[in-house]
């Protein structure tokens, strides 16, 4: 569901780093932050094309300079290699991280993040949450009492940590001008929390990083594997998805992907790049779900020409997750060159409202005599 609003901490006023970014920088960041489909992890796809127009006067290259600027400052992490954006300290200026139900949510959404510079970035995000100020106090149940807000907010990071294949809880490691930073140490509230780090991950951008001067400590050898790990390895492929071999490709797949693209691009935004995450959710669309490749291909041109959902279907996971809406408001508005095949609940839809529709008719009539 597209966001009605977003949260703006007066407390920005009073940041250095951010005070000390240029009027156009700040306006980008609170546009950045204010987007409706910005989703609980702080995940944005890049659409820079469309972001110009809600601006006169605003140029591509412009845009992508302030862009450029707020990675540089670590406002948001940008991968432009797979054209997303991450809105770096969301999860706890919004106050995601205070409320568990909203911390599945967060979950949820960081697993569309492909790149993994950017999971990398919410992971340590996840590291400066402050467990401790959360309540320790057990819930209450009807049935009695169930996890305390601290222990399902750790569940949720913990999740989150698993998905993105960390091997444990603890905090990688920073570099900092007196050494190594500890990773305990108390986040700040602020959007940058660039002078509480000390060190700032490279971006993915050209250039970005080279005004860091400080250059980061060796790391340590990596431990020799355990034999049980060895074995571990040889059975189960524990290599993230986009690192595993490519399965061969689909002209099915490949065509659902490359409509979608094409078409989200003529819609005036940034072409999107066609990843493995695009690829599997058509093949589950095709497969799993039985939806024909003519429907899928339906599907997409209805939801890029319908002025609403071409705001909101920007990706192959999305259309799969909307596909059935996207049917039933196809067919509700009478549009029967959709293609999108209706079910027998269709039908009886459809039935319900010609008796409807008839019976007014009826009334009317009766009505003028």
């Amino acid at each position: 569901m597209a966001r009605g609003h977003g949260r703006i901490l007066t407390s920005v006023w009073e940041d250095s780093d951010f005070l000390a970014l240029t009027q156009e920088q700040q306006r980008l960041y609170l546009f950045l932050i204010s987007q409706p489909n910005l989703n609980h992890a702080g995940l944005l796809p890049l659409t820079l094309r469309r972001w110009t127009r809600k601006a006169a006067g605003l140029s591509f290259a412009e845009l992508d300079k302030h862009l450029a600027a707020l990675d540089e400052t670590r406002f948001i992490v940008v991968d432009d290699d797979t054209e997303e954006l991450l809105v770096r300290s969301f999860v706890r200026n919004d106050g995601v991280w205070k409320q568990p139900k909203v911390m599945g949510a967060m979950v949820s959404g960081a697993m569309e993040i492909s790149s993994r510079h950017l999971r990398q970035a919410l992971l340590d995000e996840m590291d400066r949450i402050p467990l401790d100020e959360l309540s320790d106090e057990p819930a209450k149940l009807r049935t009695g009492t169930g996890p305390s807000i601290r222990q399902q907010v750790a569940e949720h990071i913990e999740t989150l940590r698993r998905a993105f294949r960390k091997p444990d809880g603890t905090p990688p490691e920073r570099a900092t001008p007196g050494g190594i930073e500890s990773p305990s140490r108390t986040p700040s509230a602020t959007p940058s929390d660039t002078h509480a780090e000390g060190h700032r991950e490279p971006s993915t951008r050209a250039g970005a990083g080279a005004h860091d001067a400080r250059a980061p400590l060796p790391l340590s050898p990596a431990p020799n594997p355990s034999p049980i790990q060895d074995v571990v390895a040889t059975v189960v492929d524990i290599r993230p998805a986009d690192a595993r071999p490519a399965e061969p490709r689909r002209l099915d797949v490949e065509q659902a992907c490359t409509l979608l693209a094409d078409l989200i691009e003529a819609n005036g935004s940034r072409r999107p790049a066609i990843t493995q995450q695009w690829r599997d959710e058509a093949r589950r669309m095709i497969d799993r779900d039985s939806i024909p490749l003519e429907d899928v291909l339906a599907a997409i041109r209805w939801s890029q020409a319908d002025p609403f959902w071409r705001a909101n279907i920007l990706s192959m996971p999305k259309l799969r997750k909307q596909y059935d809406t996207l049917r039933l408001q196809a067919q509700r508005k009478g549009n029967p060159s959709s293609g999108l095949a209706a079910t027998g609940t269709d039908a009886r839809v459809a039935e319900h409202y010609a008796l409807k529709a008839q019976m007014v008719a009826l009334y009317n009539a009766t009505e003028t005599r």
